[in-house]
């Protein structure tokens, strides 16, 4: 059983359990298993993407077994055909946006609230739907930036710097942007990355 088990599992990701089951069920037939576990899989993409079952067998194969790459690349392809244009978002107004969230990346989100183009990049992002939220907290974030440093100049003290900095990062809506900004960074990055490919 052994090298039936390893036989199943070179064809197709199949967890050890599980094909440990299906060989059971099925007296060691293991062309038989790897149809059975194809169809789960198949069925799977298919309710988790909408598609039918000749798509979902299509980019299953074509990702060599990987269900959660082949559900990524059906749901981009829907996204794609589906491409309603936002009016407002252009691909300029995205690339300003991808430029503060190198400035995130490189540096900060503190620093990026300083950033040339950021109320040009929360115009655009607000009127993205599923990022409008991100959006507001970031603009909220800006506004207790500028009020925490207004009259502040570089010949001030470094304890003066200290003290509105400390006052920036015990600030509430600072707090929610700067958590959000990290935990969605690589989702936002994705949603416009998607805008941009099917933007003229």
């Amino acid at each position: 059983m052994t090298s039936k088990i390893k036989e199943l599992r070179k064809i197709v990701p199949v967890p050890m359990n599980e094909a440990l089951q299906l060989l059971q069920a099925n007296d060691g037939d293991v062309e038989k298993c790897v149809y059975l576990f194809k169809a789960k899989s198949i069925k799977e993409i298919c309710e988790q993407t909408g598609c039918d079952e000749q798509t979902a067998a299509e980019y299953y194969e074509a990702e060599k077994f990987d269900i959660n790459r082949a559900v990524s690349n059906i749901k981009e392809a829907i996204f794609d055909k589906n491409y309603q244009p936002i009016p407002g978002v252009t691909k300029e107004g995205i690339g300003n946006i991808l430029q503060w969230l190198r400035v995130v990346e490189a540096e900060d989100f503190g620093i990026s609230l300083d950033y040339q183009l950021l109320d040009k990049a929360l115009e655009t992002l607000s009127l993205i739907s599923s990022l409008h939220d991100i959006a507001a907290k970031v603009k909220a974030a800006k506004q207790a930036k500028e009020l925490i440093f207004q009259g502040y100049t570089d010949a001030d003290s470094l304890e003066d710097f200290v003290r509105r900095h400390r006052e920036l990062d015990d600030d509430q809506d600072f707090i929610e942007a700067n958590q959000v900004i990290g935990l969605r960074f690589t989702v936002i990055k994705e949603e416009l990355l998607r805008h941009v490919r099917n933007l003229n």
